[in-house]
């Protein structure tokens, strides 16, 4: 039996070869390195007045504040159920996968192929007996496949360093969809506390309307007052009927809306509504008394926006390495054996080289993806600039509108309780005979009619505090920007 073999020569290869290849694979990368932008000069204030009143406390874990169970059971479902916070799930692990993808172009790359060939000779016609049989033979034959482009001039490093930053910037838009679904949840929510309020007083005002009447009637049919006074009242007790018949399908809508966010069945939620209690969900009172620009740093949507831009400057970086030469380490070693009847031949073919691109002519279009990268990257730059000018404008609009919302809602509150004084006042009058039952209805529901505009009144007030809640970044804290892909927020190890 004859076997002839080659020894796999490749792996004697001199050290220096490869030491020459790594060093050419770790080029420094072209384009420019990022450098974090900063959001809001440091010693830039606040303009708006600072609300005031109550003690002091941050706005982080602010919900809590409202001590209101439903509440915080309500944003819990929206968060796990709406399908903006799915969506957004999904987009991170997109953007994980991207990483990965990216990660792994820089890798080497080995394929295995294996195959096994019977062949032989058993033909019965005449002119295969008059032919020399074939001899039965048994080729085998494996073989691996290795490819490693080197990363010359940091293409691909760049390329990593861009899926990076828009993983964690789809991190930060996970988080924004978080803050923004709370923060609209919480707004159906006083709403429909604040419409079941006033929904009891159209009840109050439609009673004391009928109430009015049936003296009116009573009066006319006695000839102490004229007919034309029973009309007005009709007219009244329907205006009443009326809006309380609007607030009833208030109430409804903003019931459909909580439904929709929390992907809740309607009968349960409604279950849930019934059994909270009566009043208006309102945070424990608490002083901003100083609100550092900074805070807009922690911003998710203006964190998302930060990390674009850095992706779009790491693209950049893609796009300048494609301009120049690209080289890749490739290597290929197989066995063959081939066994015959009375020998066997077995071959051991192996190779290993670079293999060099050289970008000679394309028309220009290395040079204008270079150019259409840093466009991108301004771009991005001034939605980022744009973004933060608009994100001051909605603190301080928050800050006002909060500041005059406390000022409105002290009055609003002194007015229903004189307007509550002076029916108190009018019923004695009325059960000592100086007030006629007219006199003391209109008294009644000039105090419904303040006490209503109070209850709206501290809805817009807590209301504001939402949305200031909203203009911050809800009260979240980012941590430093993750420095690899397993150093990315905690946040993302719950995702599924």
């Amino acid at each position: 039996m004859m076997r002839l073999s080659a020894p796999p020569a490749w792996l004697s290869l001199r050290p220096l070869s490869l030491g020459l290849l790594a060093l050419l694979a770790g080029c420094a990368a072209v384009g420019p390195d990022y450098h974090p932008l900063s959001p809001i000069p440091a010693e830039q204030s606040w303009q708006a007045a600072l609300p005031h009143g109550g003690s002091s406390q941050r706005l982080v874990d602010w919900w809590g504040q409202f001590d209101d169970p439903l509440l915080l059971q309500l944003i819990e479902s929206a968060t796990n159920r709406h399908p903006t916070a799915q969506r957004a799930l999904a987009v991170i692990q997109e953007a994980r996968a991207t990483l990965l993808l990216r990660q792994a172009d820089g890798q080497p790359k080995v394929n295995a192929a294996a195959n096994l060939l019977r062949r032989g000779d058993h033909s019965k016609t005449p002119v295969a007996m008059n032919s020399p049989a074939l001899p039965e033979a048994t080729l085998t034959s494996g073989a691996l496949d290795a490819q490693w482009e080197l990363d010359l001039f940091g293409g691909m490093y760049r390329a990593t360093e861009a899926a990076t930053a828009r993983l964690q910037g789809r991190h930060h838009s996970w988080h924004e969809a978080q803050v923004t679904l709370a923060a609209e949840v919480a707004s159906k929510y006083l709403n429909d506390r604040a419409c079941r309020l006033l929904q009891r007083l159209a009840a109050r005002e439609l009673a004391s309307r009928q109430e009015s009447a049936q003296w009116t009637e009573e009066a006319v049919r006695a000839g102490l007052t004229p007919g034309q006074d029973l009309h007005n009242t009709a007219t009244k007790v329907a205006e009443s009927r009326a809006a309380l018949t609007a607030q009833q399908a208030n109430c409804d809508l903003v019931v459909k809306s909580l439904v929709s966010l929390t992907g809740l069945e309607e009968p349960a939620l409604r279950r849930l509504l019934e059994e909270a209690p009566a009043g208006l969900p309102r945070p424990a009172a608490f002083v901003v008394e100083s609100l550092p620009s900074q805070w807009l740093a922690q911003r998710p949507d203006l964190a998302a926006l930060e990390r674009e831009v850095a992706a779009s400057s790491a693209d950049i970086g893609v796009a300048a390495a494609n301009r120049y030469p690209r080289m890749a380490l490739s290597g290929n070693i197989s066995l063959n054996a081939l066994q015959l009847s009375h020998a066997a031949l077995t071959t051991q073919p192996w190779s290993l080289g670079p293999v060099l691109l050289l970008p000679l002519l394309d028309g220009g279009a290395r040079s204008a993806r270079v150019e259409e990268a840093e466009a991108r990257y301004r771009q991005a730059e001034a939605r980022y600039r744009a973004a933060i000018r608009a994100a001051v404008e909605e603190v301080e609009s928050a800050l006002v509108t909060l500041e005059s919302a406390r000022r409105r809602t002290d009055d609003a509150q002194s007015i229903s309780r004189h307007a509550a004084a002076s029916a108190q006042t009018t019923a004695t009058l009325w059960q000592a005979g100086g007030a006629s039952l007219l006199l003391l209805a209109e008294a009644q529901r000039a105090a419904l009619q303040a006490e209503r505009a109070a209850i709206i009144q501290q809805r817009e007030q807590v209301q504001a505090w939402i949305t200031l809640y909203k203009a911050l970044g809800g009260g979240w804290q980012g941590d430093a920007p993750p420095s690899s892909a397993h150093d990315t927020p905690s946040a993302l190890e719950a995702l599924p």
